[in-house]
């Protein structure tokens, strides 16, 4: 079952990014890294800024920086508190601009890299 078939076409705007299925503001944000996850809860949300190339996202314990490309439609969606996940493209998908293991071209909205970073 393809993403597109969970989710409506108009709602989809990333291949990078899941929003709730059903429109709901899910419990918490899972972040997939390449070789982590952290899933941090929204009801710990401070507040987020950012344009089209870099957004940041303040939880109560980590900041969450976002570069990439056509960000303001993820800005919008964090906005609303729909952004289920946020996947971070391996560093090919990321080089190159393809998504998926047929690995075609992507050029929509993307993420090029997810840092994560705990307050002390």
């Amino acid at each position: 079952m393809s993403a597109s078939t969970i989710i409506p076409e108009s709602a989809l705007v990333s291949e990078d990014w899941q929003l709730a299925e059903d429109g709901s503001k899910p419990a918490s944000l899972i972040v997939q890294l390449r070789r982590r996850l952290h899933i941090l809860p929204w009801f710990r949300f401070v507040y987020a800024d950012g344009d089209n190339s870099l957004v940041k996202l303040a939880f109560a314990s980590h900041g969450v920086t976002v570069t990439g490309h056509g960000l303001a439609a993820l800005l919008a969606a964090v906005a609303g508190q729909r952004v289920l996940r946020l996947i971070q493209p391996t560093e090919n998908e990321a080089k190159f601009g393809v998504r998926g293991p047929a690995a075609s071209k992507y050029s929509g909205p993307s993420i090029d890299d997810i840092s994560v970073e705990q307050f002390q």
